[in-house]
């Protein structure tokens, strides 16, 4: 699932968010299409996962061990490595073929999150709200769980707050990743047979009802794609998908997120500086180059201690210092 929402993302850069940036399709072109509506799986697929990851190893006891290391993981690459972005994309863009727009209101740099690195401080957000509600005890049991989800909708449909600092993200993500941690902690609700079938039929009739009263809008929030959303979720972890080369990308899912950009749009710069104009060639091209860019240059820089301090992990330990306890599939999981 992991390695499908990688998939989804590079994709969504290859293609291009604005008709004006990426491959630059008219609104009309099926691929521009195709993109708009996929929004509807991408981030809360992401922040779905993010909620199941969590939920193997939640804050217990004091929050600030785990606010420490939420900021090692999210802050620290979102500062170093969204800084360095914004400042490449500043240098790159207006060229002939060149990146997206740029940033112009520097004073602003990360109060306005920059690029898609919006989702890390959004994350971050989420973790410590949910880190104070689990010290509440409120998400222990199933009533005070769904109450808590029940107000996350609310305030994802009528109520988003501002942009800044990511709180605008953090109240999008919110269900979806409530929703990813209700599926560990309460996992009958994912085995109900009849749930299946609400998965399927929900979406369907939500998106004829969308296609016979209007052109939908899926970047704007609202309790149709919200409903739509969480049901693509639950059907994807219901359905079980299990692909190897898949599983692979996922594991790399961190560093792809955080570099893809920037080999998608040099991609697409070289090629068009000779000549290839073919649209299938350019996307495939670019989804290759995100991915296997994204994947080197994160095992490039985790051969360093500096490098594995700028994507958000731990230097490794000295291989003459033994761990004093043995790690656990379940515990590198949850890492």
């Amino acid at each position: 699932m992991r390695g499908l929402a990688c998939l989804l993302l590079v994709s969504y850069h290859v293609i291009g968010g604005d008709r004006d940036t990426g491959l630059r399709l008219p609104d009309e072109h099926v691929a521009a299409q195709i993109n708009d509506f996929l929004a509807l799986v991408r981030m809360p697929l992401f922040s779905f996962l993010s909620g199941m990851v969590y939920a193997l190893r939640p804050a217990r006891g004091d929050i600030g061990p785990f606010a420490a290391g939420k900021a090692r993981r999210l802050l620290v690459p979102m500062l170093v490595v969204g800084t360095g972005f914004a400042l490449l994309q500043a240098a790159m863009s207006g060229g002939s073929g060149g990146t997206n727009r740029g940033i112009t209101e520097w004073h602003l740099l990360h109060v306005i999150p920059v690029a898609h690195y919006w989702f890390l401080e959004s994350l971050f957000l989420i973790f410590m709200l949910t880190a104070i509600l689990e010290r509440s005890r409120v998400l222990d049991s199933a009533e005070g769980f769904l109450a808590v989800l029940l107000a996350a909708m609310l305030l994802h449909v009528w109520a988003p707050l501002p942009v800044y600092f990511g709180l605008n993200g953090a109240t999008f993500l919110l269900p979806f990743f409530l929703l990813g941690v209700a599926a560990r902690r309460f996992p009958t609700m994912t085995t109900n047979p009849r749930l299946a079938v609400a998965l399927v039929l929900v979406p369907v009739v939500l998106m004829l009802g969308w296609a016979a009263t209007q052109v939908p809008n899926p970047d704007a929030p609202g309790l149709e794609r919200l409903t739509v959303s969480l049901c693509a979720c639950l059907l994807l972890l219901r359905l079980g998908p299990a692909v190897r080369w898949l599983a692979f990308i996922g594991a790399w899912s961190f560093g792809i997120y955080l570099f893809h950009p920037v080999f998608t749009a040099a991609s697409r710069i070289v090629l068009k500086a000779v000549g290839v104009a073919d649209l299938p060639m350019l996307f495939t091209a670019g989804l290759i180059a995100g991915l296997i860019g994204s994947i080197a240059l994160t095992a490039a820089l985790g051969r360093w201690p500096w490098g594995r301090w700028m994507i958000g992990e731990r230097p490794q330990r000295a291989a003459s210092a033994p761990s004093p306890i043995r790690e656990s599939p379940r515990t590198t999981a949850a890492e």
